[in-house]
């Protein structure tokens, strides 16, 4: 099993897109931050940039955050996950997010 930490600006703009290989395949992640309810949401598109799924808030400590939201096995070998490091629970919100709250790819290949 493998786990990637994910390229998260802490504290920088409130909406940006990155690329990642997951498991040798490249996806693109948007992240947007909801000033209102103090959450971030992610947006993840394919190779061409297409939305393959939108508006997932990112909670911590939930198990196959996009594969709940997906119809298609968009992730046969892993997920993403959102973990606070300092072990507490809380929620990524812009303060943290990056910084003790972040996220990861996990995947069953090595």
């Amino acid at each position: 099993m493998s786990t990637k930490e994910l390229d998260i600006i802490n504290q920088g703009p409130k909406r940006y897109e990155f690329s990642s290989l997951f498991d040798g395949a490249r996806f693109y992640l948007l992240f947007e931050y909801n000033d209102r309810n103090d959450t971030w949401y992610l947006t993840l598109k394919d190779t061409d940039r297409e939305v393959i799924v939108q508006g997932i808030p990112l909670l911590t400590n939930v198990d196959n955050l996009i594969s709940r939201y997906v119809i298609d096995d968009i992730f046969l070998t892993g997920d993403i996950l959102v973990a606070d490091s300092q072990q507490n629970k809380r929620d990524p919100s812009f303060e943290n997010f990056g910084d003790e709250v972040s996220a990861f790819y996990t995947s069953i290949i090595s």
